[in-house]
C-alpha cells in the first residue's frame, strides 16, 4: 500500500473510531467534535465526511459483523438457521446499542432535511436470504424474496426499540416474541413436509 493511502485509511479510521466513541457515550455527533475527539484538522474531517449523518452512519456500520457462513456454519435446518440469524442481530444491536440509536437519530435527521445520502446496510436481508438457501428449491424465488424482507422486518434496531422502549420487556422476554414472530413466518411461507 502506498504511505499515502495509508495515511488516508488512518485517519479515516481515527475518525470513524472517535465518531463511534463519542455515539457510544450518547453525544451529539458533529463533524468539529469529531476533529476535536480524533486530533484532526475540521478541514481534513470534511474531506473525508461531507456531513455528520454520512459519519454517523459509516461509523454504525463499520463495525466487525460476524459472517453469515461462520454464523450458519454446521446448522442445516433451515428454521433453526434463520432463528440464528435473528437472534444474532437482535444481540448485536442490544450489544452496540447506543451506536444504533446515533445512526437511527442520524438517518432521521437526514430524511428530515431531505438530503441524499447513500446509507449502506442491508446486512440481515442478505444474511436471511443464505439462511433460507435450503429451502430455495422449495420456493419460488419471489416467496423466497419475500419471507427475507419480512424477516428482515422482525430484528435490529428497530425492533429492539419497540421490545425496549414501547414494551419495556426483559431480553429474555424480547427473544421469546421474536421467536414466535420468526416461526410464524416460517410457518407461512414453509411448507409442513
Amino acid at each position: 500500500m502506498a504511505p499515502r493511502t495509508a495515511q488516508k485509511n488512518r485517519t479515516r479510521s481515527a475518525l470513524l473510531d472517535s465518531a463511534r466513541r463519542l455515539m457510544a457515550e450518547g453525544q451529539e455527533l458533529t463533524l468539529a467534535r469529531v476533529a476535536e475527539h480524533a486530533q484532526i484538522s475540521r478541514a481534513s474531517v470534511y474531506r473525508y465526511f461531507s456531513e455528520p449523518g454520512t459519519l454517523a452512519a459509516e461509523a454504525t456500520l463499520d463495525f466487525e459483523v460476524t459472517p453469515t457462513a461462520k454464523l450458519l456454519d454446521g446448522v442445516h435446518d433451515v428454521r433453526q438457521r434463520v432463528h440464528r440469524i435473528a437472534h444474532y442481530y437482535l444481540d448485536f444491536t442490544r450489544t452496540h446499542e447506543g451506536y444504533f440509536r446515533q445512526f437511527l437519530a442520524k438517518t432521521m435527521d437526514v430524511w428530515q432535511k431531505q438530503v441524499e445520502v447513500e446509507l449502506r446496510g442491508a446486512r440481515r436481508i442478505a444474511a436471511f436470504t443464505e439462511a433460507l438457501e435450503p429451502a430455495r428449491d422449495q420456493m419460488e424465488a419471489k416467496a423466497l424474496e419475500d419471507l427475507a424482507l419480512r424477516l428482515s422486518m422482525v430484528t435490529g434496531i428497530e425492533q429492539h426499540i419497540i421490545l425496549d422502549d414501547v414494551l419495556r420487556v426483559d431480553h429474555a422476554t424480547g427473544d421469546r416474541l421474536q421467536a414466535g414472530i420468526v416461526d410464524a413466518l416460517l410457518d407461512r411461507f414453509l411448507s409442513k413436509d
